[in-house]
């Protein structure tokens, strides 16, 4: 009786202090200390083990820190590496499932029972079977044959979603190969500019000074002076606005090297780069096959249709009864038994007939309907390939031919500069003409320099538009210096290949890279 008393008065206990401790539970923000940790952690996560900046940095640096450094490359390669996690589990899903067990049993008092006959006569004196207190354990192995299949085509399904993370990587690295390079030669035009531009300034700020105090003064209060200080004015508000585009195309190159904000670094940029393109002899239609062969989205496509494919076999094994084959040792301590120890078999076979009638058609249905959304929705994005292609292959050529205009448009504003500027030294010109002048040829140059970005981009953006991708798998682990000269070699590649009709795409490339993410994650370490 005290026993019983002392387990009912522990469980009232028991009861109210969950109840006490479910009520206590009240909202608390994060302390300072968490929040400075969480700051500083991410911070290392995003600019730590970096080699810093020491030289001019080139074309090729410039994409190999952002291979190595950017943060939205380290986020697609971290997903393609949880993607391959991911299978792994699912691999180990078909195997048998093994179980352990143990156990302890008390009972307060005997387990007396007694039985009847057929009659209602009580056939047996009260008698026990089992101890008051006995222990258990037994080891069971139990596999279901319609589970191995269904998981076995789950697997399959996780191994498709390994290839989707790698093509959403590619296209990313694609992405960022193309903005780095747009953005290396605006940092280059920056560059150039910012060697003209503070010392033209100043002679503005001079020449609006001087014209204020004129006017101070009263001395040129006529509308030419008027006139004159505007023009000045609205010089200056060009020339600041180049400034301010000038330092964020700096910006834009930094953060896609993933530098820390304000590092300073400079580029090192020559007109002497020779652009070739796998693509000058292709025509449009030969670009367009090539694109539906080789565009990351288009294969991303093609591995949702297997797995979409995979998931109406799956509906269909769900329709079939299951068969569920168990065995297992066991051990129990109950002195009673003749035989503590034993070995167990079962096979039993189970089937969902309400699932199987009133769902299994809308299973089957819901599946098939989402293959055909697949195909639909592939070939809404195989217009839309198409249409980037054309956009991008005339942008290329009209880049091209804006930039020609664009170097003879800046000869002529500097010839006209010096001429300027030569006039107003033998006072047979004004100083306004000759800050216009040199700020007109300052902004010719600034828009050669971005014409050439843009046809750089352009060829690029064409790149990008059809896929294409030499056979380069870097590994972004790597030192920075070997990455470097993987990325001229990939370059130089890129601009000497023949592409071939069934277009680039390499199985075996990026069978190899699926080999690379299984290296035990070895990424989260590295970041």
């Amino acid at each position: 009786m005290r026993q019983a008393q002392f387990v009912a008065a522990l469980v009232s206990f028991s009861l109210s202090l969950a109840t006490l401790t479910a009520c206590s539970v009240k909202p608390v923000a994060m302390d300072d200390a968490t929040i400075d940790q969480r700051a500083s952690g991410d911070w290392q996560t995003a600019f730590s083990n970096q080699e810093p900046v020491t030289d001019p940095v080139n074309l090729n640096e410039a994409i190999a820190r952002a291979i190595a450094y950017n943060m939205d490359n380290r986020l697609k390669l971290m997903e393609a590496v949880v993607a391959n996690r991911n299978l792994s589990l699912a691999r180990w899903d078909m195997l048998p499932e093994i179980a352990a067990s143990a156990g302890y049993n008390h009972r307060n008092k005997q387990h007396f029972a007694s039985s009847e006959d057929v009659n209602g006569n009580e056939s047996l004196a009260q008698s026990t079977s089992l101890d008051k207190t006995y222990s258990t354990a037994g080891l069971e192995l139990s596999w279901n044959v319609l589970d191995f299949g269904i998981n076995y085509l789950s697997a399959k399904q996780a191994a498709d979603g390994v290839m989707i993370a790698i093509e959403r990587q590619r296209k990313l690295m694609h992405n960022v190969i193309m903005d780095v390079e747009y953005a290396f030669w605006m940092a280059a035009a920056a560059q150039r500019a910012e060697e003209q531009l503070p010392a033209l300034i100043a002679q503005t700020r001079t020449a609006l000074e001087r014209s204020r105090k004129s006017a101070e003064r009263g001395l040129r209060q006529t509308e030419a002076s008027l006139a004159y200080r505007r023009d000045l004015l609205d010089l200056m508000q060009q020339l600041l606005a180049l400034e301010g585009d000038m330092h964020s195309a700096k910006m834009e190159l930094a953060s896609l090297m993933g530098l820390p904000p304000g590092t300073p670094f400079s580029v090192s940029a020559g007109h002497s780069d020779i652009l070739r393109s796998p693509f000058a002899e292709l025509d449009i239609q030969e670009l367009e096959q090539y694109s539906l062969r080789n565009r990351p989205e288009l294969l991303e496509e093609d591995y949702r249709q297997r797995i979409a494919a995979t998931e109406i076999r799956k509906a269909c094994l769900q329709l079939l009864p299951g068969l569920e084959l168990r065995t297992g040792y066991f051990y129990d301590d109950n002195s009673y038994l003749l035989y503590n120890d034993w070995a167990e078999s079962s096979l039993r076979l189970t089937w969902d007939l309400l699932g199987t009638v009133v769902a299994g058609r809308d299973l089957i249905g819901y599946a098939r309907d989402n293959e055909r959304l697949g195909d639909v929705r592939r070939a809404a994005l195989t217009v839309a390939v198409l249409t980037q292609v054309d956009l991008a292959y005339s942008h290329m050529h009209r880049a091209r031919l804006n930039h020609s205009y664009a170097i003879e448009m800046a000869d002529i504003d500097s010839a006209l500069a010096s001429q300027s500027y030569a006039r107003w030294q033998s006072s047979q010109g004004t100083e306004l003409e000759s800050i216009h002048a040199n700020t007109q040829a300052l902004l010719s140059n600034v828009r050669r320099d971005v014409s050439y970005a843009d046809w750089r981009s352009a060829n690029g953006r064409l790149s990008n538009a059809v896929g294409f991708q030499p056979e380069f798998y870097i590994d972004y682990r790597q030192p920075l210096a070997l990455i470097e000269q993987q990325v001229a070699d990939m370059r130089t590649q890129s601009g000497s290949i023949e592409l071939l009709p069934i277009g680039g795409y390499s199985p075996e490339g990026v069978e190899q890279r699926e080999a690379e993410l299984k290296e035990d994650g070895a990424a989260a370490a590295h970041w």
